[in-house]
């Protein structure tokens, strides 16, 4: 990995259709981004990863991230499996828990996340590796897990999503990197510090954990159009307790109409402190500068995730203005 790669995500909530979004992968692709990643909102976000591995051909292709609590870590290892073999070794598996409310929705209890997640991540290495013994855990228990074809990798990449110091942690212990979200490039910084000195207690070579943040991108020559579009992005995660509250801002309200489902409104209570905090906006220029304010925090590969400015998803934009400055 070179210290200029850069990579993509796609929204499914944005509304694409999967051959659009194939397209634009592959747009990408050509402009040089080096990763494609799909989060996951209401959709599967492994399932999504179909039309962009067909419609690329060298990209490592990603999810930023899969929901554990939605699957079996046995089915994760298996579509994880399926999708490196169908993108010829070019998948790798990010991993996280999302958040008590929106799990509350799908039907989904609490859980101890930092053991789930220890146990998931030894249970997909498990099936990947092909153990007669399978997995014994305290929250998973597997016997041998033969798949139908051997994995073209049994060591395909898995990341951790992390926000808090304990999750930080573990990725440095055990994962092969972590996904950093909702996160100013000072809160990067402390995070790439927390991850490295984990691996680094662990054993491991701390540089071979990758270091991987989403930035979310509202790109618009309209400096007013793109701060607006910034805060609205915030009632997109507001629910979520690790989100950052610069300056003590207050939240409050817009939480409360996010609760309620009324996002725009909530947008209209959110200080633009909090948005400026994890959301790159304005022309290029300043977005590309404030990604390599992210670099500089020791981030190894900043995953730009358009959001909508004025109704527009931005997709277009982002690839032809940011791209690597090497295929521009």
């Amino acid at each position: 990995m070179s210290g200029a790669d850069l990579g993509l995500s796609f929204a499914p909530h944005s509304g694409l259709a999967p051959a659009e979004i194939g397209r634009l992968a592959a747009e990408a692709e050509r402009a040089g981004f080096n990763d494609i990643f799909v989060a996951e909102g209401h959709g599967d976000a492994l399932a999504s990863c179909h039309p962009v591995i067909t419609a690329t051909e060298r990209a490592r292709v990603g999810t930023a991230v899969a929901n554990a609590a939605l699957r079996p870590p046995v089915l994760a290892a298996k579509t994880a499996a399926l999708l490196d073999d169908v993108s010829g070794g070019r998948f790798q598996l990010g991993l996280g828990t999302a958040n008590a409310f929106m799990n509350s929705r799908f039907g989904v209890g609490p859980s101890p996340s930092l053991q789930m997640m220890s146990e998931y991540v030894q249970v997909v290495r498990a099936v990947l590796a092909g153990s007669p013994d399978g997995f014994t855990g305290r929250l998973f228990q597997t016997g041998h897990v033969p798949l139908d074809r051997p994995p073209v990798r049994a060591d395909l990449p898995i990341l951790l999503a992390a926000i808090g110091p304990r999750m930080l942690a573990l990725a440095g212990r055990i994962a092969d990197g972590v996904i950093l979200n909702l996160v100013s490039p000072r809160q990067a910084g402390r995070a790439v510090q927390a991850v490295r000195t984990a691996a680094a207690s662990a054993g491991r070579d701390p540089a071979a954990v990758q270091i991987v943040c989403v930035v979310h991108c509202c790109p618009s020559d309209d400096a007013e159009a793109a701060a607006a579009a910034a805060r609205a992005v915030v009632p997109r995660y507001v629910m979520h307790p690790a989100l950052a509250t610069p300056h003590g801002a207050d939240l409050s309200k817009a939480r409360a109409l996010t609760a309620s489902g009324d996002r725009a409104g909530a947008a209209e209570h959110v200080p633009q402190q909090v948005a400026d905090a994890f959301v790159a906006h304005g022309d290029a220029g300043t977005c590309r500068a404030r990604i390599a304010q992210y670099r500089d925090a020791g981030v190894d590969l900043p995953v730009l995730f358009p959001m909508p400015v004025a109704g527009d998803w931005t997709y277009e934009r982002v690839i032809a203005d940011l791209a690597p400055l090497s295929h521009r």
